[in-house]
């Protein structure tokens, strides 16, 4: 097995012999734990209701942090029906608003998304690319973007019909909560086999209210914060606005971004609501470093290979993305939900190489997209005897037009035209759920009818370059069914079951492998089973465990089959299988302290004759955050360490070389006071105390060699916000 490129000044020990040979001690042990906590909360009690009715609209701001003595309700969509988290039969994780930590905050969401078992983000530190996001090890292929994930704001869609999505609409500063979902229940959110990442932003308070913040950081990192938010009469109003400006931890990654945010909600009385919501982002320019080799690591991490001065890479883009929201309660029973959103985006990319190739497509990359869609759904809850149900039915549809454009790169300048389409992608759904309380069992059952279709008409044919037209249809059915037992009041098991299914992306059926001409219709999409069983325990309502055990085993695994000539082709490689264990820990520990942690074990491997028994790239075995908090009520203070461990990752599919694990320690402290309307925040990060040397990020397959995006070494901030309620 190939040695990880070192990682300096500290390196993970996994891959030891030694420690290879302890592995199954401890999986035993692991699995002899997880039996005791079973069993120590399983004691026979009374069987408990609900904390909160599942009929909670979902546009209420639920509940998310944890009192000093008991856990409060909260109130999850992962079933598209809100709910108690504590009943839903699948793996979902909240992220409070005072848990949105990251660094630098209001930026980016990798550090925030460290909480979650399951998942894996990882900072390219380039804002031109976005962030790496992988879950359950779907997504972690994407050179850019967000594969494998279905991500939304408020209901709105920020990943297009093929599944491709962004994060740069992710403004932290306005988000009220996370919700994560993983495993076989995203299937009823269509093509995402990995989960489903849903943002929801803040609602204005009972009285108007201004905040101003501002932060200061390393490498000439600057942020300014502003929201306005309250209620008038029956309108309740948000507005929230963040300037970001840094000069980057690497050469040629400096950046710039604005974030807007509009949420408006009327009472139109007689139990309707309307909701209009604006989200906007301009990018005026983020400068590309690019990957290094092992080699470039270990010489200088923050250096640029030269390519990029030369060529000016980097991107600029603009987003804009509304949409309307009207809910109905029609009658006690019954209630419908209709939603519809537009959006245009405009991005310009130079990448760091000429693209003068006839077949190349370019290395100016222009993109002009317009895109819509809405969902509306009729939900009736009732009773047949003493079981209580709730029946979801609807069809949601999406469409993009994409207008591209690529040019060769004349030395940071647009040159000559190679490439010029048209592209339109569709997405089409029907889904029916059900849900059927007999205490104490809870059964769940849906399935959804989704159709993709993806146009690509070629208007850039030349002598050299024949027509790459194209038309490819995807549909499939994605049942699930899940069934959970309260045990007692303190423990709910639960199992559950999904088929899905993820569509190659438009930029991924561009090019036949072995760099063939024509578009890609041999590229098929990836299928997946998907089993899972867990529990879900609140001892004595103080602290939160919850355990997840999956088995997914997946055919036609869409993989990277080759780049050269600034064309990337993919192609189906067989089958896979992960098996995994994700576990998570919430609890109070008295005097003003409490602890968080979340730990997960992932065996992701080919089991197809080529590649049988290599590691899926990108994915890594193990990671663990770990996080103890304390807050001093009498002096306003509070103050949190983190730890963020992650094993080695391997970069290619062949498993060739492989990133080292490492792990790194925060720090942050705050006050906090409160002088009338007026309310005062101050606060410091340390990122990376003990300063260490590792690469946080990797590009999977790439054809030059270049896999390895190094990590920001010891960094800080400092910030301030003051708030006055009129």
């Amino acid at each position: 097995m190939p040695d990880p490129i070192p990682n300096c000044r500290w390196r993970c020990p996994y891959g030891d012999a030694k420690e290879r040979a302890r592995a199954p001690a401890r999986r035993r042990l692991l699995r002899r734990a997880i039996v005791a906590t079973a069993c120590a909360l399983a004691v026979p009690a009374p069987l408990a209701a609900p904390a909160q009715s599942t009929t909670v609209p979902q546009s209420t701001p639920a509940p998310a942090t944890s009192s000093a003595h008991t856990l409060s309700t909260v109130v999850v969509t992962a079933t598209q029906t809100p709910e108690p988290e504590f009943y839903t039969p699948t793996a979902v994780s909240v992220i409070a608003s005072g848990d949105v930590v990251n660094g630098p905050p209001g930026v980016s969401l990798a550090q925030t998304l460290a909480r979650v078992p399951g998942l894996v983000a990882q900072n390219r530190q380039s804002y031109a690319q976005d962030l790496q996001i992988s879950s359950r090890g779907f997504g972690a292929r994407a050179s850019f973007g967000v594969r494998g994930i279905r991500l939304l704001i408020d209901g709105v869609p920020a990943s297009g019909p093929d599944g491709q999505g962004e994060t740069d609409m992710f403004d932290l500063a306005s988000i009220q909560r996370i919700e994560v979902l993983r495993g076989p229940f995203s299937a009823l959110y269509g093509n995402a086999s990995g989960g489903v990442i849903q943002v929801f932003t803040k609602d204005g308070p009972p009285q108007p209210t201004l905040t101003g913040e501002t932060m200061f950081g390393s490498y000439g990192t600057r942020i300014r914060h502003m929201e306005f938010g309250g209620t008038s009469g029956k309108l309740n109003y948000m507005l929230d606005g963040t300037h970001f400006e840094t000069h980057g931890y690497r050469e040629h990654s400096a950046a710039r971004r604005d974030n807007f945010m509009g949420k408006f909600t009327y009472d139109l009385g007689k139990d309707s609501s309307l909701m209009l919501l604006v989200n906007g982002e301009d990018q005026p320019h983020a400068l590309d470093p690019s990957s290094l080799n092992a080699e470039q690591v270990k010489v200088d991490p923050t250096q640029a290979v030269d390519n990029v001065f030369r060529f000016n890479a980097g991107e600029k883009h603009r987003d804009v993305r509304s949409g309307l929201v009207w809910r109905q309660q029609v009658d006690a029973n019954d209630r419908l939900y209709v939603m519809g959103w537009t959006g245009h985006r405009r991005v310009l990319q130079f990448l760091p190489f000429g693209g003068g190739d006839p077949l190349g497509g370019g290395a100016v990359v222009d993109l002009h997209n317009r895109m819509g869609g809405g969902d509306v759904h009729w939900t009736r809850e009732g009773s047949i005897g003493a079981s209580e149900y709730t029946v979801t039915g609807g069809a949601s549809h999406q469409r993009l037009h994409e207008k591209r454009r690529g040019y060769v790169n004349d030395d940071g300048a647009a040159g000559d035209l190679r490439r010029h389409e048209d592209d339109v992608s569709t997405q089409s759904a029907v889904y029916a759920q059900g849900q059927i309380v007999l205490a104490p069992w809870r059964l769940f059952a849906g399935v959804r009818r989704t159709r993709v279709r993806i146009d690509s008409h070629d208007h850039y044919i030349t002598t050299l370059n024949p027509d790459d037209s194209g038309v490819q249809v995807f549909s499939r059915t994605t049942p699930v069914v899940g069934v959970l037992y309260q045990a007692s009041p303190s423990l709910n098991l639960y199992a559950n079951y999904g088929a899905g299914f993820q569509t190659p992306a438009l930029a991924e059926l561009a090019y036949k492998p072995g760099g063939g001409t024509g578009f890609n219709r041999a590229l098929m999409p990836s299928t997946s089973h998907n089993y899972e069983i867990g529990f879900k325990a609140r001892p004595r309502n103080r602290a939160q465990i919850s355990l997840a055990l999956y088995d997914i085993k997946t055919a036609d695994e869409i993989v990277v089959a080759g780049s050269q000539n600034g064309r990337t082709s993919f192609d189906n490689a067989g089958r896979t299988r992960r098996i995994g264990t994700e576990l998570s820990f919430d609890s109070p520990l008295g005097g003003g302290f409490a602890a968080y942690a979340a730990y997960t074990w992932l065996k992701a491997t080919f089991t197809g004759a080529r590649l049988d028994g290599n590691r899926l790239p990108g994915v890594p075995r193990q990671t663990l955050y770990a996080e103890l908090n304390w807050k001093y009520d009498p002096l306003g203070f509070n103050a949190a360490v983190d730890t963020q461990w992650r094993g080695k990752v391997f970069v290619d599919s062949a498993n060739s070389q492989a990133a080292a694990g490492y792990a790194v320690v925060n720090l942050r402290a705050g006050f906090h006071q409160a002088v009338g309307a007026w309310r005062l925040e101050e606060y410091a990060h340390v990122n990376n105390v003990f300063d260490r040397r590792y690469v946080g990020a990797v590009v999977v397959e790439s054809g030059n060699g270049r896999f390895y995006g190094p990590a920001p070494e010891r960094n800080y901030l400092v910030g301030a916000s003051v708030t006055y309620a009129f």
